[in-house]
């Protein structure tokens, strides 16, 4: 008994330090060598991950030490951010809508803006059977 609220108390605790990913930087325009930096000092929770490999895209892969949160960051072929997208247990759905309603503008029922180098990024977030994403990218 008491193993497992150890246990559930070090992951309450992990999740409550975490560098939440919706209030940290914007990744948009970053270089892949700037983003895996700032994930490295500022988002330690996560850990890249190399598991599968999708060749036809510029991406970089990580996900958090519970294993309920995996970011996917796009790159150009120049390997300047293009898109983020975060997919996420429904676990996480509560702080992150929270965190979504704090840091953006809402402009719609499941839609997010902000302002970046005077461009317009939208961010949605899907709800899907088994799990939920968040999509970053500038406004087309």
């Amino acid at each position: 008994m008491w193993r497992y609220l150890k246990i559930y108390a070090l992951a309450a605790i992990l999740l409550l330090l975490a560098d939440l990913t919706l209030k940290g930087q914007s990744m948009i325009d970053l270089t892949k060598e700037e983003v895996r930096v700032i994930v490295k000092d500022k988002h330690k929770e996560f850990r890249r991950d190399k598991a599968v490999v999708n060749q036809r895209f510029n991406y970089l892969k990580y996900v958090n030490g519970l294993r309920t949160r995996t970011w996917i960051i796009y790159f150009t072929d120049e390997d300047i951010c293009r898109s983020t997208k975060l997919v996420c247990d429904y676990g996480e759905y509560d702080k992150i809508l929270e965190d979504l309603n704090e840091s953006y503008k809402k402009v719609g029922e499941s839609e997010w803006s902000y302002q970046l180098n005077h461009d317009s990024i939208h961010v949605v977030l899907a709800r899907q059977e088994w799990y939920f994403t968040v999509r970053e990218a500038r406004n087309k």
